[in-house]
């Protein structure tokens, strides 16, 4: 079994999903979407290679507004993450072309499972062996995306920051944020489930990236 397939299908929505083709008044093309069960905004614009801010906006939502299942959504097809604005970055968000993140954890501890792009043997992020330091903190400030959990693998949270890049902690058995916070490094998302080590992923755009590398020390 490969572990945490699941955040691979939840980050890239690969589900089922039914669209059609549309153009709007401006000539514009457009896809309509049906929200899926479990779908969120984030996890739809990252299948479209979208910002979800801009895919709220095309459809009147708010930060704040779910989505429900059923529900049709206006997607944009000439829109991409390149689109998306990179100014007024907080303090602790490097250059985009040379990105440094805080520790997920105050020490981090050797990796069980490394990442691999290999195509024989893939693996999206990196799997740190249990240790004694459990608190789990963003590595970067951002917004609370998905926070949900599934058998086998107790809670995963799903971060989205500045950048065009979002984040995977997995592994907990506790979370101490909602989906739509803000957080910032040094806050605490949550607890690791006795006995785990932490699954961590960085995924830039829609691609996960090596995570080691940029990550401070």
């Amino acid at each position: 079994m490969r572990e945490f397939h699941f955040i691979r299908l939840i980050c890239f929505g690969m589900i089922l999903i039914s669209f059609t083709s549309q153009i709007n008044s401006a000539g514009t093309p457009l896809k309509i979407h049906t929200v899926q069960p479990k779908e969120t905004a984030f996890s739809i614009s990252q299948k479209y290679r979208l910002d979800w801010r801009i895919l709220l906006e095309w459809n009147g939502k708010n930060e704040n507004e779910g989505l429900k299942a059923g529900e049709k959504l206006k997607i944009p097809q000439n829109l991409s993450y390149s689109s998306k604005i990179e100014k007024n970055l907080p303090e602790d968000v490097p250059s985009p072309g040379t990105p440094k993140f805080h520790s997920p954890l105050k020490v981090l501890p050797p990796v069980s499972l490394p990442y691999s792009n290999l195509s024989y043997y893939p693996n999206k992020g990196v799997l740190f062996k249990a240790s004694r330091h459990k608190d789990v903190h963003p590595i970067r400030s951002g917004k609370v995306v998905v926070l949900d959990q599934m058998d086998g693998y107790r809670k995963y949270i799903i971060l989205e920051h500045k950048g065009g890049y979002s984040s995977v902690y997995a592994n907990l058995r506790s979370v101490s944020v909602k989906e739509g916070e803000a957080v910032k490094p040094g806050d605490s998302l949550g607890e690791l489930e006795e006995g785990k080590g932490l699954y961590f992923q960085i995924n830039q755009g829609t691609k996960a990236v090596d995570p080691i590398p940029l990550l401070k020390y």
